[in-house]
């Protein structure tokens, strides 16, 4: 492979054009090799040497050419820096661009404005956690007239101190992520059940870490959010919720949190509020998002853009799995309306849960024309919301299709999904999917089969059944269907059942 057309062939249309422009930018020539290699690698691909010597260098000049390749190498890493680094609006780049603004005055003596650079880098680092950058920031203060600013020098080393220390306990933390993230990941790969609590406890005390975080609601939310994606991949949120709850109970705030720490437990409060809604503890969930809701009030506003399609959704869906379906779809209805900030996954769930409450209240044909509304396709859906996502839209469309009588679609439709191997094969977790897809293309088949006792008790022998606490609750919407089918009731009805709504004091 060619390194030169791997890099290049990165680059988009726009770039390409951009990348043409910055390879002039120090001296405008109206022939350049470096320029004709660059043309004619991206337009052609990867050349063997001898050709692109013959297109570039009639001569056969080898070394010019390899000279040339490095020329167009260098170029083009420049080009990639200098483009990342305008669009690196992270809180390292923003400290960095203020320190590297006060070096540049310091080195013209323009001392007052510097020290109000180093000042303003120094609070961003803090603010953002950045203790290491903010322990460097105190380094060139020293360097700095302190007399002539009048700064003493005791406060920078007491501070300094103090940033280094936390530093420290941030590069304990880190790795402390990695072995609880190497533990996780090698638990699945053996297929052992992993203790959460006891892995991240014992990891914490190993690193002498078990207070630190305690009073540090951003490595608290870290941390869970690792223990979540082990959770989140093995559908094992009934054995995190415990570890989550445990951890976010016993964090001691400060009478005057900062805004960072505001930001964290806003995060946690989600997190919490929507483990609790996976295990189908609705009353508990609702009261989190209560608090979130009064949190996000003490967030800056970009936080709370970035939170609000994630509480709408939750609450949205709490109000569905405890009666309220009306208002679920009214309050979907409003979140498109807002005009809110929606990233592409989140349009896509909204999307897809709206559809999923027409369903449930009996409109089919304006849960379908939801479906219909999603304009892309499932290869792009797929990337965006993963597989599952995508499974779950094929089975509720076959469903529509059903209940508006078009049981050729419905079957097709089956068959379908049914014949992508790789979906199954690549994935034991879908083997339950697979098998009921079959049950389900049995009532598609002959629709009176539901009915029957021996389909009950082939539905019954099909799955190791769990406690209906622990399953997945959105297993649980797509069972609901199946399950009305053979008692004969609403499904909307039969599922409020099976999430144990009548224990629910919502």
């Amino acid at each position: 492979m060619d390194a030169l057309v791997d890099i290049i062939n990165t680059l988009s249309k726009t770039e390409v054009s951009e990348f043409a422009s910055f390879i002039n930018r120090q001296k405008q020539k109206t022939k350049r090799k470096d320029l004709e290699l660059f043309w004619l690698l991206h337009k052609e691909g990867e050349l063997s040497s001898a050709e692109a010597v013959r297109r570039l260098y009639p001569d056969g000049n080898q070394v010019a050419y390899h000279a040339l390749r490095k020329k167009l190498m260098k170029h083009l890493t420049d080009f990639i820096y200098f483009k990342q680094l305008r669009n690196d609006y992270t809180a390292e780049a923003l400290v960095s661009a203020e320190v590297a603004m006060a070096r540049y005055l310091k080195e013209f003596d323009i001392i007052y404005l510097a020290w109000k650079k180093l000042k303003k880098a120094e609070q961003l680092a803090v603010n953002n956690e950045l203790y290491a950058l903010a322990n460097q920031i105190c380094r060139l203060q020293l360097d700095m007239p302190l007399e002539k600013l009048n700064q003493p020098m005791d406060k920078i080393l007491s501070r300094k101190k103090r940033y280094l220390q936390l530093a420290i306990e941030d590069d304990k933390i880190d790795t402390a992520y990695k072995v609880i993230q190497h533990h996780l990941q090698r638990a699945k790969v053996e297929g052992e059940t992993s203790n959460l609590q006891h892995i991240i406890e014992q990891t914490l005390e190993e690193f002498e870490l078990t207070q630190a975080i305690s009073n540090r609601p951003s490595v608290v939310y870290r941390l869970m959010s690792i223990a979540r994606s082990a959770a989140k991949s093995g559908k094992a949120y009934y054995q995190f919720e415990p570890v989550l709850l445990h951890f976010y109970r016993n964090m001691e705030l400060v009478a005057n949190p900062s805004a960072n720490d505001k930001v964290y437990v806003a995060r946690l409060q989600y997190m919490v509020a929507h483990a609790l809604f996976r295990n189908k503890k609705f009353s508990q969930s609702l009261e989190f998002i209560y608090q979130l809701r009064e949190q996000m009030r003490q967030v800056a506003r970009s936080e709370y853009t970035r939170l609000l399609p994630r509480f709408t959704q939750l609450y949205c869906a709490l109000r569905f799995f405890t009666g309220h379906i009306n208002e679920a779809i009214r309050m979907v209805d409003a979140a498109f309306m807002q005009k809110l900030r929606l990233k592409p996954e989140e349009v896509l769930n909204l999307k897809l849960n709206k559809a999923i409450y027409h369903f449930f209240n009996g409109e089919y044909k304006v849960a379908l024309n939801e479906l219909m509304s999603i304009e892309h396709s499932n290869a792009w859906c797929t990337k965006v919301a993963g597989i599952e996502w995508v499974l779950k839209k094929e089975l509720l469309d076959l469903y529509i299709q059903f209940e508006l009588g078009k049981l050729d679609i419905a079957s097709n439709k089956i068959r379908g999904l049914l014949r992508q191997k790789e979906l199954f094969e690549k994935r034991p977790q879908m083997e339950r999917v697979k098998v009921f897809l079959q049950l389900v293309n049995q009532i598609v088949d002959e629709p009176s089969v539901a009915s029957t006792a021996a389909f009950n008790e082939a539905v019954e022998a099909s799955f190791d059944w769990i406690p209906i606490e622990q399953e997945d609750l959105h297993a649980s919407v797509y069972y609901a269907w199946l399950k009305s089918k053979i008692v004969g009731k609403e499904a909307y009805k039969v599922l409020l059942d099976l999430v144990l709504i009548e224990n629910q004091s919502v």
